[in-house]
């Protein structure tokens, strides 16, 4: 089944091969260079997806990573999760996304953890879980 899927990643040549592997493999990807463009790019979609179907998130998986300009991946999922509470998020990270998120309220279930470093194969697997 082919994915829609928002990639905000502030390197360009992980960003280009995340793209590529992903597109290989049938999904469609739309790149975000920073936080603050993967909200606005977030939000054009929802705008749009809305006319379709209100239940329907705009993506159905958003690839974050951590450490970006403008805003960080931990900020841009709460947005996100402001808007659309149910939106699958796997970020991409270094980190111990936990210890990054603990804010009072729990981490919904949407939320995911694909630990760095890790294989362009192992990315899609989790993306198509």
């Amino acid at each position: 089944m082919a994915l829609k899927i928002l990639v905000a990643e502030d390197n360009v040549f992980t960003a280009t091969q995340y793209a590529r592997v992903l597109e290989k493999s049938g999904h469609s990807v739309v790149i975000a260079r920073d936080g603050q463009e993967c909200i606005e790019r977030y939000s054009d979609e929802l705008i749009k997806s809305e006319f379709n179907s209100i239940d329907k998130n705009p993506f159905d998986v958003v690839l974050l990573d951590n450490n970006m300009p403008k805003k960080s991946g931990v900020e841009v999922a709460k947005e996100i999760l402001d808007k659309r509470p149910n939106q699958r998020i796997i970020f991409a990270s270094a980190y111990d996304i936990n210890s990054l998120l603990k804010t009072p309220g729990t981490i919904p279930e949407s939320v995911e953890v694909l630990e760095k470093p890790f294989s362009l194969n192992t990315m899609i697997s989790k993306i198509q879980a």
